[in-house]
């Protein structure tokens, strides 16, 4: 009997393995749910037999670079002077860059893709940065998107970059109620302003639809009506901008404030001081769209804006400019998935960017979508109504240049490890082919990640280069990123400048 004892015990252990095994062959790997309220999960057979740990990127050399980025940065940084821009009159002379050295020098990075290898649609943009630095012109880069911008991440280094290397400096276009949208700004305002987005659901508890270039506009009454303007009493409202402390020199100060507002129905007086002088302006106007333009003799750093009126204009942004220079605006939409653009007045929309000559518009969105795929089919149907976002703003913008940005790669939980969300692919090539097909650049930000299963090396890089989310950048990885898509983009200016320089060179003038 007590030989029979160990046999009998492995028998049982393998009767009982086999068993538990079995049922990981017919259990649903996404659980099964009890009374709509309880999920009970099973194992799958790879974990059951310890094969279900996945293979995480390695990202060594990314971070060998990301010094190299952080060097460079600090080089760049203690030569730019805001206070001289005004006086630099040379135009710079063109130079001959070797492209295929540069693509050579960089093993990470991931170039832009266009439909047929054809990368025309940036021209419009490159002619305007050829515009900003030879006839001291100005343009608008606008830079929409998710979360994943959200607080100028991303936005801020590019802005930094382009500045740097074709002119300009401040910050662009600011919300006047203070959401937080760009980390860079110290931003304080009165507590009676409203803010009425176009991307959030209570966004359509606004009079209209008239968002503007920011798809969100504030008001300081309720709603902007020339109803009942006798009974209204006076209302007072403020809001102070200060950039003195940003990271980037670039940012640090300003000439210009614009105000961009619509339709007023009661003169709105606005006062604003300047070291021991209050001044006054009035903002005016019945279009839909109107602007006031306030230069200063210098730069500053800081502005207060004061409002006074029955009713309340809809504002829709103040723009700290330079009076030449590229300006690149951060619009970040917590929780959209870009599908918004068809809810904005069209006019408006188009109207405001001719105002501002803007040059390049950057969208950058599909990782909302992702805890929401239940298969393939739905990444197509979001392929096609993003197609539809790209022509809309292509025929309200038709001067600007368009890039899109697709998805970082995302891992959920499953079990004790991170993974790739299973449909991110899916929606990263569906939104490629949705910018194809609008003849739109592309930017792989999920292959210059690394890939598949790359954010968690992400995440658990020394400094962290991700969150703790799964999802969102650090501000150093932030940097990281934005370096490679800015080198993507300046390689195709080099080469379209290469080509130009070519073609107007003495031995292929007739």
């Amino acid at each position: 009997m007590s030989n029979r004892g160990p046999v009998f015990i492995l028998l049982f252990l393998i009767a009982v393995s086999a068993g538990l095994i079995s049922i990981a062959f017919v259990f649903p790997e996404d659980g099964l749910t009890i009374d709509y309220a309880y999920r009970v999960k099973y194992p799958t057979v790879d974990r059951l037999l310890g094969h279900s740990e996945p293979e995480y990127k390695n990202i060594s050399e990314t971070i060998m670079l990301a010094d190299s980025i952080a060097d460079a940065m600090h080089d760049q940084e203690t030569v730019y002077e805001v206070d001289t821009i005004d006086s630099i009159n040379a135009a710079p002379q063109p130079k001959w860059v070797n492209v295929d050295s540069m693509r050579a020098a960089e093993k990470h990075l991931r170039p832009i893709e266009f439909k047929g290898d054809d990368p025309s649609s940036l021209y419009t943009f490159f002619s305007a940065l050829d515009e900003v630095t030879f006839k001291k012109t100005k343009t608008y880069v606008f830079h929409y998107g998710d979360s994943q911008i959200e607080g100028d991440l991303m936005t801020s280094y590019i802005r930094d970059r382009l500045q740097k290397r074709f002119g300009g400096y401040a910050i662009g276009m600011l919300p006047a109620s203070n959401i937080n949208q760009v980390r860079l700004v110290n931003h304080e305002n009165s507590e009676n302003w409203f803010r009425y987005p176009a991307f959030f659901k209570e966004g359509e508890l606004g009079e209209n639809s008239n968002y503007g270039a920011m798809t969100a506009y504030s008001s300081y009454t309720a709603y902007p009506t020339d109803s009942s303007l006798n009974d209204r009493e006076v209302s007072q409202a403020w809001l102070r901008y200060s950039t003195a402390k940003t990271i980037y020199n670039s940012s640090k100060k300003f000439k210009q404030v614009k105000v961009f507002h619509g339709p007023v129905y009661d003169a709105v007086k606005m006062t604003f001081p300047i070291m021991d002088t209050v001044f006054t302006d009035y903002l005016k106007g019945s279009k839909k769209l109107n602007v006031v333009l306030l230069d200063f003799d210098e730069p500053i750093s800081e502005v207060e804006l004061k409002f006074e009126s029955k009713i309340s204009p809809q504002i829709y942004g103040v723009s700290l400019e330079a009076p030449h220079g590229i300006q690149v605006s951060n619009i970040a939409m917590r929780g959209s998935s870009g599908t918004i653009f068809h809810k904005l007045d069209r006019e408006l929309f188009s109207e405001m960017h001719a105002e501002l000559n803007t040059s390049l518009i950057i969208l950058q969105y599909g990782g909302n979508v992702m805890p929401y795929m239940e298969d393939s089919a739905q990444a197509e149907t979001y392929g096609r109504q993003f197609y539809n976002q790209i022509r809309i703003i292509q025929k309200a913008v038709p001067n600007a240049s368009i890039v899109l940005i697709g998805p970082s790669d995302m891992s959920m939980k499953d079990g004790e490890f991170y993974k790739t969300y299973p449909l991110l692919e899916a929606v990263r090539d569906a939104l490629k082919q949705a910018a194809f097909k609008a003849g739109i650049g592309y930017w792989d930000m999920y292959e210059a990640m690394g890939g598949q299963n790359s954010m968690p090396s992400w995440v658990s890089a020394d400094p962290p280069l991700a969150g703790t989310d799964y999802t969102h950048f650090t501000p150093r990885g932030a940097r990281i990123i934005s370096e490679f898509f800015y080198k993507a983009l300046i390689i195709e200016y080099e080469t379209y400048n290469n080509q130009k320089i070519k073609n107007e060179s003495p031995s292929n003038i007739p």
